[in-house]
């Protein structure tokens, strides 16, 4: 068993928005960290009320890169692992990222492979699914500290990627509003979790993995042998 941990890591979200569409139909965040030692709403979409009456409307992505350049043959297995933190209430989905979020920024919102943005209309019209390439299924439980890390299975893709990439790019999003394109309406689906910048590696997200080891047949020919 090998280990990665992650080598640059934050979040992207839009905060406090008038409604489900304006939070998730943009191309740009209003908030983002690649600086932060965890977070409560890493992953979330959520409603609250709003200082002049009505509610906003909020969604975060996390977003995370590890160096898969040592990596050498056939990787058999992959764990991602990540430590939650506080917040447990979302269902979530690990998503191929794109390069861009090598340096993270509110730009990054959208950096997922596939993903178009512009079809949100809170029924679904904007389901994403059939359009970015999913690293695992859906995660339907969340642990927090001081429980176990949380342990997602990444699939043959993740897996391939890691085995012929320098960089494996990963995005977490929110399962049942964010990726499907349903409005939380009042609702709350929050995840936190813990980043890279934490002091040590304690609870820093990382992957743990094994490569398939070589079968090697021995042949051998005698000659003159009495049996």
């Amino acid at each position: 068993m090998a280990t990665i941990y992650a080598n640059y890591d934050g979040y992207v979200g839009r905060i406090n928005q008038s409604n489900w569409a304006n939070a998730r139909n943009s191309g740009v965040g209003t908030a983002s960290s690649a600086t932060s030692t965890s977070h409560t709403q890493s992953v979330s979409a959520y409603s609250q009320a709003s200082r002049g009456g009505g509610t906003t409307t909020s969604i975060q992505r996390s977003f995370f890169v590890f160096d898969t350049s040592g990596i050498s043959g056939t990787v058999d297995s992959a764990t991602l692992k990540i430590m939650g933190a506080n917040n447990t209430s979302g269902d979530l989905i690990v998503l191929k990222a794109t390069s861009a979020i090598s340096s993270i920024s509110n730009a990054d919102f959208n950096s997922i492979d596939g993903w178009a943005y512009n079809t949100t209309d809170g029924s679904g019209g904007g389901d994403q699914s059939g359009n970015v390439t999913a690293y695992s299924s859906e995660v339907s439980t969340w642990n927090k500290y001081p429980s176990a890390y949380n342990e997602i299975t990444l699939n043959a893709q993740a897996k391939s990627d890691m085995e012929n990439n320098d960089d494996l790019y990963i995005a977490l999003v929110n399962y049942d509003y964010d990726l499907l394109d349903i409005d939380i309406g009042t609702g709350s689906a929050k995840n936190g979790l813990y980043f890279e910048n934490y002091t040590g590696t304690s609870r820093d997200p990382y992957i743990d993995y094994e490569v398939a080891t070589a079968t090697v047949t021995h042949n051998a020919t005698f000659f003159g042998s009495n049996f």
